[in-house]
């Protein structure tokens, strides 16, 4: 049986543990919230692009503007196999209450089950179009041949409906007002997993035979495939020239190592560079300390999903 002394030190080791665990904990907190916490943030590119954060526009004085130039946005979304009952719905009714919520909008919705599109009942001044694309087996072709169905369904109706357009993965929820200070010629999505990461650990292709190869020291940011916008010939562009290298990745049997990711980051490195990019507020993977989100993923499923 242990002596008084002996539980009294016990008591006093485990008081000074505890103290130790909470101090840790609390410095942890506000050193990870100084890191990221609005606005210890930057807000230009090197090449004098904007990077948009909450509080760094006037969101009425957006609205004004493209009220008087009835400006009209494009949200396109691709909803395949399980993917469809999974998330379009949740999709589509936050899109609705705040994707441009005071301009006209056009809804895309690319599926491979029209049918089972839920009939959503939309605000006035949207509409939506859903286009059939093809049954493909693979989860990698899915997601890098969107560049084509892009390229041959929405971009042709797009030119004559829509000043710009905005391609989006399906598994997110928008949570509060993506409005008109997104919109320019060609915007990018900075990807929330490596905002803070060094240019050293992005997910570059590094396969010099791959079309998608950025090469060492090229590239200045790390960006996501499940945002990107622009006017439509400008992504007439971009998804040009993405679908090629894809197709060429095919051909030579090599098949980059982020799929339309890789490709649309080679075209935002070495192409084109982006004249708008998006912090992540509007992409938001939940592992960033962030005051303000605008759209966010969704709760992924992939073991059920990607087969």
């Amino acid at each position: 049986m242990k002596s008084a002394a002996q539980m009294k030190s016990m008591v006093n080791r485990r008081k000074i543990f505890l103290c130790i665990l909470l101090c840790l904990s609390v410095t942890y907190f506000f050193y990870v919230k100084s890191l990221i916490c609005f606005p210890k943030v930057r807000i230009m590119t090197s090449w004098g692009a904007p990077i948009i954060w909450e509080g760094d526009y006037d969101f009425e004085e957006e609205n004004r503007l493209h009220q008087k130039k009835r400006t009209v946005v494009g949200l396109s979304v691709f909803a395949v196999k399980q993917y469809l009952e999974s998330y379009l719905t949740d999709f589509l009714v936050s899109a609705n209450l705040y994707f441009m919520p005071d301009l006209s909008c056009v809804f895309y919705i690319l599926t491979d089950c029209p049918d089972h599109v839920p009939d959503i009942k939309l605000r006035p001044g949207v509409s939506k179009v859903i286009f059939q694309i093809p049954k493909r087996s693979r989860w990698q072709d899915i997601s890098m041949l969107r560049m084509k169905d892009l390229l041959d369904l929405v971009l042709p109706q797009a030119i004559d409906e829509v000043d710009y357009l905005f391609c989006m993965d399906v598994d997110q929820i928008f949570t509060s007002n993506y409005g008109p200070e997104v919109l320019g010629e060609l915007v990018a999505q900075i990807h929330s997993g490596y905002y803070l990461a060094n240019r050293e650990d992005f997910t570059y292709e590094t396969d010099p035979r791959s079309a998608a190869y950025i090469p060492p020291g090229q590239g200045q940011f790390y960006y996501h495939a499940s945002v990107f916008g622009g006017t439509p010939l400008s992504l007439f562009n971009l998804t040009s020239s993405c679908l090629n290298g894809i197709l060429r990745d095919k051909k030579q049997k090599v098949e980059a190592i982020w799929h339309d990711e890789s490709h649309l980051n080679r075209y935002f490195a070495l192409e084109r560079l982006p004249e708008k990019i998006l912090s992540p507020e509007y992409c938001w993977d939940n592992r960033l300390w962030l005051k303000y989100h605008k759209l966010v993923w969704a709760k992924k499923k992939y073991s059920q999903l990607r087969v």
